[in-house]
């Protein structure tokens, strides 16, 4: 009562209290945490505090249309963030008009609510163009009239969105004036007048509408126009049906916007390959987030009070059917022939395949002819001075990796004035890095093929650096998540296209289409020792075995039963993918999905699925050996007794995505939350540290077994958490220099020092 009372006696106040955008505020934060959601994903993203490692925020902020950010890529943005705006509204008249009844009584009432729901969509609008501001700045040093243009264009996407959506509601609405022909209160005159009666029906009798939740949410102000500020009147005189129509009418106003939103969708998935209709990935996720807003929205319609069971009941019978195969699309590597029977994957099948010694002693001899030929390549007749072998290990951490290693290698051929690809051996390693040494490879050999002159040039650069994240989002929005349509065909066989094939497809893009071969076409140059030899291990999910892709035969290199000095109950650490697949077509694999394989980060590109029974899944191989150490040191192993007799000893160079000695963090309260997680967290923030402290110790026991000297040469990338480079396939300006600067670290100077005095 004391509360009651305060606001009778303080009129003003209860105008402010009860003010309508005040009130649908919270209303959204009291009914509709769904909603709420939608709008915690977008503040996240666009504040960098949700998926930032990942690198999606900037698919926000630095949003790209045809291969270009400019005025263009924000006004599409903006004119999406439009359609979610509006798409909120829709949701919030959906799921709430009914408790404010007074709507019903207003000209053209959802507009005016629209009005009246601003609060949460301009907060948002502010901070995404602080945000936009604050990023071209100071990541991207974007000069002043630049980022005007951009904020100005992302405002006009907006409010051109907003201009076309009220044009279409304020002909589709209708008011109880339209509808029934009465006046609306904003017409009529409050002062004596006597409320018309108007005949819907027979016997129809006038009600007064007061339940509880309509009484919780009362109204006394509302904003009528961008300029005046209006009573909200009572609604006692009006007919509860009659209302109650007018705003079911509104609601069917509202479904040609969704089905606008749903045939957008499936435009841009039939058409996604066209240059013009790729929109910004950042409009694309928006898209998306608007289309299940509106899902979320005709839930609520069609179960009212059962909507929250409903949805989970739908989570449950999707799961259902993804069991059994509905819903569950496989991704799929360009080249394997997946019609013919699949190969079983059974130990025996592995044991059979890998395990037997005339096979193994096949493999042997010929890296023994690798070798031999890479000696002869690299042999001096000054003073009989044996060659260094040079084994190539290289970091995954997607673009950020592959533009360090390339970089790297780049500055480092440099000094060795263009021989420092013709001493490498065997390159290994792990997702970004792997692209960057591949691309690498690619150009060395076109060098060799007089079709190009230089491996210096800085547009090679440029090319390794290029966005790959864009389209890969693009795809999840448009075509993975709902419409898988468009297909490919490579040579007899068909695949269906996915965010994978967008990944491959826009790596080879972006290098020039130089990478687009086959695995089989590198089989002769790595025999010839023209190239170095490259071997993939990404991890088999279904049992953590390494899968190991090569042109070349090397069974060697993972199988322990040929070691006669330990007596043991040892397991088959991997398996060989071109002999285990020989029947699927191994030799005819895409080049581009090796790489893909060997990078595929869960939910960015997709597990890949190989044609075994049960199927075989595919992911990262810095799950096992981010670095390739291990099978760097298996080849060492097995061929130790060529090397100490032909070379003068053995140089590993280690490119790392980050510094590998670091000072221990401080201790910090945490949070109930982090203290709860902090175990798991731990334990996955540490993997790559626990793979050094192994990976050292493998060192230590590979020196024992092998009689001449190691040198590890090792880059290390500035990469502190001070200013941490995301771990994604895209990069921004300052993180592009960043990288590139790391090279002239006094550290990584002495490296390049140390290198050429052991190579030369």
């Amino acid at each position: 009562m004391a509360l009651k009372s305060f606001f009778i006696n303080r009129p003003i106040l209860r105008r402010i209290v009860y003010f309508f955008p005040i009130q649908l505020l919270l209303v959204q934060f009291k009914k509709n945490h769904i909603v709420m959601l939608f709008w915690l994903i977008l503040f996240g993203i666009v504040t960098k505090q949700l998926a930032t490692k990942y690198g999606i925020p900037y698919l926000f902020l630095d949003p790209e249309y045809l291969n270009k950010v400019n005025w263009v890529s924000y006004l599409i943005v903006g004119f999406s963030i439009g359609g979610f705006i509006m798409a909120f509204n829709i949701s919030s008249y959906v799921m709430n008009a009914f408790r404010f009844p007074f709507l019903a009584t207003l000209s053209n009432p959802f507009l005016k609510f629209c009005l009246n729901n601003f609060i949460l969509p301009s907060f948002f609008i502010v901070i995404y163009c602080w945000q936009i501001i604050k990023f071209q700045h100071q990541d991207q040093l974007a000069d002043s009239f630049t980022i005007f243009t951009e904020v100005i264009s992302f405002l006009g996407g907006i409010l051109l969105f907003i201009f076309l959506s009220a044009t279409y509601f304020f002909s589709a609405n209708k008011d109880i004036s339209k509808m029934f022909g009465i006046k609306t209160v904003e017409k009529s005159n409050f002062k004596n007048k006597k409320i018309s009666r108007v005949v819907l029906k027979k016997n129809m009798e006038w009600k007064t509408i007061s339940t509880k939740e309509e009484r919780d949410w009362h109204v006394e102000t509302y904003i009528s126009n961008f300029y005046r500020i209006r009573l909200a009147r009572g609604i006692e005189h009006y007919d509860k049906d009659m209302l109650i129509k007018v705003l079911k009418q509104n609601h069917r106003s509202t479904i040609w916007f969704e089905i606008f939103t749903i045939i957008t969708l499936l435009v841009l998935s039939l058409v996604r390959e066209v240059p013009f209709f790729a929109i910004p990935a950042g409009a694309s996720v928006v898209l998306l987030l608007t289309l299940y807003l509106l899902l979320s929205s005709a839930t609520h319609t069609f179960f009212r009070g059962w909507s929250t069971t409903m949805a989970l009941l739908l989570i449950v019978v999707a799961n259902v059917l993804y069991t059994y195969n509905f819903f569950n699309f496989k991704s799929e590597v360009i080249g394997l022939n997946y019609n013919t029977s699949k190969m079983p994957y059974t130990l025996a099948s592995v044991e059979a395949t890998q395990n037997n010694p005339a096979i193994y002693q096949n493999d042997v001899l010929q890296g023994l002819q690798i070798l031999s030929n890479w000696g002869l390549k690299n042999s001096s007749n000054e003073n009989n001075k044996k060659p260094k072998l040079v084994f190539l290990n290289c970091t995954g951490g997607g673009l950020r990796s592959a533009l360090w290693t390339f970089y790297s290698l780049q500055q480092a051929d440099s000094i060795m004035n263009g021989d420092l690809l013709k001493q490498i051996h065997l390159i290994t390693g792990a997702s970004g890095g792997m692209v960057g040494a591949a691309y690498m490879r690619e150009l060395y050999l076109l060098k060799q093929e007089g079709k190009i002159n230089s491996l210096s040039n800085k547009n090679y650069v440029n090319q390794i650096s290029s966005d790959v994240l864009n389209p890969v989002i693009f795809s999840i929005a448009v075509n993975d998540l709902f419409f898988r349509f468009l297909k490919h065909t490579d040579g007899k066989y068909i695949y269906t296209k996915d965010r994978g094939f967008a990944l491959e497809s826009t790596l080879s893009f972006n290098t020039g289409g130089i990478l687009a071969k086959k695995l089989f076409d590198y089989k002769s140059p790595e025999l010839e020792s023209k190239i170095p030899m490259m071997i993939f291990t990404p991890s088999i999910l279904n049992d953590g075995r390494k899968l190991f892709i090569s042109p070349q035969p090397i069974s060697y290199l993972f199988s322990a039963k040929h070691n006669r000095k330990v007596s043991n109950l040892d397991l088959l650490q991997g398996v060989e993918f071109s002999r285990f697949f020989a029947k699927q077509d191994a030799e005819n694999l895409s080049f581009l999905s090796a790489l893909r394989m060997n990078a595929s980060f869960p939910f960015v590109s997709p597990v890949v699925n190989l044609p075994s029974e049960p199927v075989m899944e595919v992911a990262d191989a810095g799950g096992r050996d981010n670095y390739g150490l291990e099978t760097t040191l298996a080849y060492i192993k097995t061929f130790k007794k060529w090397i100490e007799e032909n070379t003068s000893g053995i140089v590993i160079i280690q490119i790392r995505d980050r510094h590998k000695i670091n000072e221990i963090d401080e201790h910090k309260n945490q949070t109930l939350f982090q203290s709860i997680s902090s175990p798991v967290n731990s334990l996955y923030g540490n993997l790559f540290n626990v793979q050094d402290y192994n990976q050292d110790q493998l060192l230590q026991y590979a020196s024992n077994c092998y009689g001449g000297k190691i040198d590890v040469i090792t880059f290390q990338m500035r990469n502190s958490k001070k200013d941490n480079i995301s771990l994604s396939w895209h990069l921004t300006e300052k993180e592009k220099q960043q990288v590139l600067s790391s090279i002239d670290l006094p550290e990584n100077i002495a490296a390049l020092k140390k290198l050429k005095v052991l190579l030369e």
